[in-house]
């Protein structure tokens, strides 16, 4: 149930952050200028999938661990979850990014 409330609750936040981000492309013509805004967005739901991800492997356990039966899709998500955060750039290069950005 925490694991829920937090999941949703995360969701809310980088929903938000994307309908913030949207609306300032929107006023502003463009992207050039929403690196930082993206940047976070991103660091927020990849440390929301880890936390989740982790979560769920202590949850199934041992299962969590095997490629069938019912931890099957854990095992998949504990071993993407790494490659994902990454795929976009990893989280201190978007930190940087958005700190430099916002002139920190």
């Amino acid at each position: 149930l925490a694991l829920e409330f937090f999941f949703n609750q995360n969701l809310d936040f980088v929903l938000g952050m994307l309908l913030d981000i949207c609306h300032k492309a929107k006023q502003r013509g463009g992207t050039q200028t929403l690196g930082a805004e993206i940047a976070l967005a991103k660091v927020q739901s990849t440390k929301c999938m880890e936390f989740c991800t982790r979560e769920a492997t202590q949850i199934f356990g041992g299962r969590g661990y095997l490629r069938k039966g019912p931890g099957a899709v854990v095992e998949r998500l504990y071993r993407e979850v790494r490659v994902m955060a990454i795929g976009g750039g990893s989280e201190e290069i978007m930190l940087d990014l958005a700190s430099r950005q916002a002139r920190l």
